[in-house]
């Protein structure tokens, strides 16, 4: 569901680094202390000794990460004086971020990288994703599946339900503009963005967690991080937009125009983030097709095959 690179630059903005990548090389800088990582799914002996030579004479420590490595491989990075991080170690450096949120670490992998403790307060995003025992956060469905089955049967005579979790990017945001009135205001809340289409939606609080969902057809997000958070400050702005009509004279002409209020992007702070699972009825029955959100009841589209 995250990127390998996603995983290693959460770890790195968990430990206090300022992340960075240059040349397909990923970076982590922290007041004198600089890292660099390489990144693969598996690597062979030939990209090691070309990921040795782009990183030469680089200052820091130089780390290859990788899921998939032979033995041939591992040999030759630690030749070239790489640190080599395996899945292992990532999981385990997870697991570490985990735990620091309720207990400081006793020590990791970049602990031992950079002697400095692991600042405490908000999680990136990754780390939001998970919930107990490292499970998505799902969120629970106040739809049941008799409740599906009671309102498609008077629609369109539903007969498969399924229940699908879609991908959603969370952000707490607070903004400040001037109203239509001429005063400041200061607006705070939560907006949504549907990590497939890129719907966004303003909750009015955040809804409950399921403490202990079932398997579920779970998709993947097929926007990222980057993007989510620019569609954010556009759901941002127009959510709290005001408007009004300003009656003016002008040449025995009375014209009226609608003056627009809104927080502009540098007005707006995306204070947390994080991925949660959404879930979604997914109804086929004998007159057509309906989707509905688990969370809020509403129905999300409802199409009605044509009669023959």
């Amino acid at each position: 569901m995250v990127s390998l690179k996603n995983i290693i630059s959460h770890i790195l903005q968990a430990h206090g680094f300022d992340v960075f990548e240059r040349d397909g090389v990923l970076y982590g800088e922290k007041d004198a202390e600089i890292v660099s990582i390489g990144l693969f799914d598996s690597v062979t002996v030939t990209e090691v000794k070309a990921h040795a030579r782009k990183i030469s004479g680089q200052a820091g420590r130089n780390i290859i990460c990788v899921l998939d490595a032979g033995n041939l491989a591992e040999d030759e990075a630690r030749r070239q004086g790489l640190t080599l991080w395996k899945k292992a170690d990532i999981e385990a450096e997870i697991g570490h971020a985990l735990e620091d949120r309720i207990r400081e670490s006793k020590g990791t992998l970049l602990s031992g990288l950079v002697n400095q403790a692991v600042p405490q307060g908000d999680a990136p995003v990754f780390i939001e994703t998970l919930g107990t025992e490292g499970q998505p956060r799902v969120l629970r469905s106040l739809l049941t599946l008799d409740d599906i089955k009671e309102i498609s049967d008077k629609t369109i005579k539903g007969f498969k339900h399924d229940l699908e979790l879609i991908p959603h990017y969370v952000f707490e945001y607070s903004c400040r503009y001037e109203g239509k009135d001429g005063h400041d205001i200061e607006k705070s809340g939560l907006v949504s963005i549907n990590a497939l289409t890129g719907k966004y939606t303003a909750w009015d609080s955040e809804p409950e967690l399921d403490t202990s969902p079932s398997h579920q057809v779970q998709l993947e997000p097929k926007i990222d991080e980057d993007n989510a958070r620019k569609i954010a400050y556009h759901a941002i702005s127009q959510l709290n937009t005001e408007f009004k009509e300003m009656i003016i004279e002008k040449d025995h002409a009375t014209i009226i125009e609608k003056a627009i209020f809104r927080p502009d992007a540098k007005s707006i702070v995306l204070k947390r983030q994080s991925i949660v699972m959404v879930p979604v009825w997914c109804v086929e029955g004998k007159h057509g097709v309906m989707i509905l959100d688990g969370v809020t009841g509403k129905i999300i589209s409802e199409d009605y095959y044509e009669k023959r």
